[in-house]
């Protein structure tokens, strides 16, 4: 059993329990590490990115582009099903989130500035084996992020896809 996985991952956020209309979008990607002390246990922690989440934003005087973006540092544990036909692996997972929106370009007019915030996530999984020697992985991942700056709560609903490296 390979113990230790790094993986990279790409895909989709959408901000989730909010008006439509103002709800926040973004590509992600990320990069993460997982040591699995047991065969059904795994460790994980990384860190993920999303850009350019808000809008442009207008009035009078202009238009003004926060050049935004969300940060996000997960770290939990993942349980870890039996393998499906030698090939097909299945995990649940969740535990603590930190998450920075950070602005490049801070404007007092908008009320946008860099804030941090601590929540949790929670994460299920599809992953398959390239290789005879399960290396190689690719799989989905859909997470749900729930992160609770002062005076609001963020969730997010984000899938990527990833590549994985098990050694």
């Amino acid at each position: 059993m390979d113990r230790n996985r790094i993986s990279l991952s790409a895909g989709w956020t959408q901000q989730i329990f909010v008006n439509t209309s103002y709800g926040q979008t973004a590509p992600t990607v990320g990069l993460s590490y997982g040591y699995r002390p047991w065969k059904f246990l795994e460790f994980e922690s990384g860190i993920a990115a999303g850009f350019q989440p808000g809008e442009e934003l207008c009035n009078r005087f202009g238009c003004y582009n926060p050049n935004d973006r969300y940060i996000w540092i997960p770290a939990g544990v993942r349980l870890i099903a039996p393998l499906i036909a030698k090939r097909v692996e299945l995990s649940l997972g969740g535990e603590g989130l930190i998450q920075t929106y950070w602005v490049s370009n801070p404007e007092n007019q908008y009320s946008i500035s860099t804030e941090s915030s601590f929540g949790g996530y929670f994460s299920a999984g599809a992953t398959v084996a390239l290789d005879r020697r399960r290396r190689f992985w690719f799989g989905a991942t859909p997470r749900a992020l729930l992160a609770n700056p002062e005076y609001r709560r963020w969730r997010w609903f984000t899938i990527t896809g990833d590549f994985s490296f098990r050694f």
